[in-house]
């Protein structure tokens, strides 16, 4: 097993998910983001998230523990089918004789009401995607610098597999990689390599330690893209709230001045690691924080992240906001929120998408219509709009297939006619 016992990339231990739904309300605290045109009533509109998203999670939990222990008897059979199918046809064709196929009937029957429950998300398991877990990318301890790297089931192509970096939400503060595996499975199933990173989380780790995180998972797919097959020339990001805020940024600083990117790393100038970052050529966020510079230059409610209020870190405030950095030659995006977010409101991210377009960058905008922070996250809207997006600007190209030698066939020899000489008729000789 992966560790993403369910097709939801939600693990069945109600505390773990109360614990990430808690701090998703408190992470995203209303008066960091709010605007003038949106009144704030902190009490009221916090209350209502946590209320609203605990009923939601407790509906997945308590449907999460029965798809766990389903899908992973659908694994089983699955595995069981791929090492003998000759045995399992067998066995499901003389039922009647052998009562050794009813055990087989039975895992079967599981796995088919395990897909219709779960939906077309969970029918990807079918293409067998594989998953290496807690891949070091980084100097980093612990669980920051640590991936999960999704194959796509099907071959290779000819250039190399996509690669997508993801990168998890929970105000920079919380989270996990396997909060976002439903995407990761997405993605793989639609033949892009995902590579599903931990990064330092504040405040121990304050900005721009995150950044310089995605960074190293950049790096190190340059470094491993022979090994894992992988097509430099297709690399994208993609998050979820803090996850897309980083993805972004990484992606609008990508074509600055070494001035400008370096004043949102902690890499030296010199460093070579600024030589191995790969060209960025997507990114996908959703719910994104885009531009913390008109925040209330005396407010401290970012301070975990930014290290002070923007009166004492007003370099930080800017160096972090993806609007600050966009420019003509930013990658194609496509930007997705709640119309409901109360969180993270949806006029930052209007803003930036309209600041894009004025650019001349490829910017996409998808509204959710009537979904706040966590239910855009899980919408099925939300899913589609990521996946037509990198198969849009990822295209799969035909995998190249083996050529095979045509035994020459021998034509039969026709024998030549014997050339016939010709009688020569006398010219007729013109009289005097």
């Amino acid at each position: 097993m992966d560790g993403d016992s369910t097709g939801l990339g939600v693990r069945p231990t109600l505390w773990t998910i109360l614990y990430y739904t808690w701090w998703i309300d408190l992470s995203h605290l209303p008066p960091i983001m709010k605007t003038r045109s949106m009144p704030y009533r902190p009490n009221l509109l916090a209350g209502s998230f946590t209320l609203g998203t605990l009923v939601v999670i407790l509906t997945f939990a308590t449907s999460g523990s029965t798809l766990a222990s389903n899908g992973a008897d659908a694994q089983v059979q699955e595995d069981t089918a791929t090492q003998d199918t000759a045995t399992q046809d067998t066995a499901t064709k003389n039922t009647t004789n052998d009562t050794s196929a009813q055990p087989q009937l039975a895992l079967k029957a599981t796995e088919d009401s395990s897909e219709a429950a779960a939906g077309s998300r969970n029918s990807m398991s079918v293409k067998r995607i594989r998953v290496e877990q807690d891949q070091r990318f980084s100097e980093q301890k612990g669980k920051a610098g640590l991936c999960d790297i999704y194959f796509p089931a099907s071959d290779p192509p000819e250039n190399g597999y996509p690669v997508v970096i993801v990168v998890h939400g929970g105000g920079w503060a919380a989270g996990d990689k396997w909060t976002i595996a439903t995407y990761s499975r997405l993605l793989a199933q639609e033949g892009v390599m995902a590579v599903t990173i931990n990064y330092r989380l504040a405040p121990t780790h304050k900005f721009p330690a995150q950044v310089d995180d995605v960074r190293s998972a950049m790096v190190w797919v340059h470094q491993n893209a022979q090994r894992l097959k992988l097509n430099l020339k297709q690399v994208g990001l993609f998050g979820y709230s803090a996850g897309g805020h980083l993805s972004a940024l990484v992606a609008s600083l990508a074509d600055e001045t070494m001035v400008v990117r370096a004043a949102a790393s902690n890499w030296p100038i010199a460093d070579v690691r600024w030589k191995q970052l790969p060209k960025i050529c997507a990114v996908c966020a959703g719910g994104p924080p885009c531009d913390f510079r008109s925040l209330p230059i005396d407010n401290t409610a970012m301070a975990y992240f930014l290290g002070g209020s923007r009166r004492k870190k007003p370099e930080a405030y800017i160096a972090a906001s993806p609007a600050a950095h966009v420019s003509a030659d930013d990658p194609v995006t496509q930007l997705f929120h709640g119309e409901g977010d109360a969180l993270v409101p949806l006029a930052g991210t209007r803003d930036f998408h309209e600041a894009q377009v004025k650019a001349g960058i490829d910017s996409r905008l998808a509204v959710i219509p009537k979904q706040g922070h966590m239910l855009t996250f899980i919408s099925p809207t939300t899913y589609q709009t990521v996946a037509s997006f990198f198969r849009d600007v990822f295209p799969q190209p035909s995998v190249p297939q083996p050529s095979v030698p045509q035994p020459s066939v021998p034509q039969p020899s026709v024998p030549q006619q014997p050339s016939v000489p010709q009688p020569s008729v006398p010219q007729p000789v013109p009289g005097p």
